[in-house]
């Protein structure tokens, strides 16, 4: 078999010329680095702050850095509608104005049975309702589950009342769940 050398060294050159056109372009890439050195955690820019019903119906008070208020010791009779006028405060010491949504997320239990309502309000500091009321009927098509976005100003101070109304026929010992989230934008 006769070989033929200048197809051969032509072959060689030819791979030659791919690698170090191969290591050029491996050498022409740099790398860069990110780092998120140290990463950490603030504090909430709008709070919620203890309002003067929140120690009556709230063993654990705001926790979670001001961002959770859990109303565990609110118990209502037959028939009886109670208000809360402050059951928690929204405070805004982010710095800007901010816009909030409350907003119904869940409503667990025996609701229809043993409530007529429930009213969720945002008030400002000069007494003017923010918003949509929040209100969860248990009959009719009267029921609003959010209150729509509102701007809150920085060092604004919001209240939150609550009004709760159960039915005359309300069975003892019957219980609902409720939660509701506050979004800031």
């Amino acid at each position: 078999m006769k070989i033929n050398y200048k197809k051969s060294l032509k072959l060689v050159i030819l791979l030659l010329t791919s690698l170090v056109i191969g290591f050029a372009s491996v050498m022409a890439y740099s790398e860069m680095f990110m780092y998120g050195s140290p990463i950490t955690i603030g504090t909430a820019g709008v709070q919620f702050t203890p309002g003067d019903n929140t120690t009556s119906i709230s063993s654990l008070g705001v926790t979670s850095g001001g961002t959770v208020i859990t109303f565990n010791l609110i118990t209502i009779a037959p028939g009886e509608q109670k208000t809360y006028d402050e059951a928690v405060n929204i405070t805004n010491t982010a710095g800007s104005a901010k816009t909030l949504n409350v907003s119904l997320v869940s409503l667990t239990g025996q609701f229809s049975t043993n409530f007529v309502e429930i009213n969720v309000t945002m008030i400002d500091a000069n007494d003017v309702v923010k918003g949509n009321v929040i209100r969860i009927v248990s009959s009719g098509s009267n029921s609003t589950t959010e209150t729509g976005g509102q701007s809150i100003a920085n060092t604004a101070v919001w209240r939150i009342r609550w009004v709760i109304k159960a039915k005359n026929t309300a069975t003892n010992g019957q219980q609902i769940v409720v939660t509701f989230k506050v979004k800031v934008e």
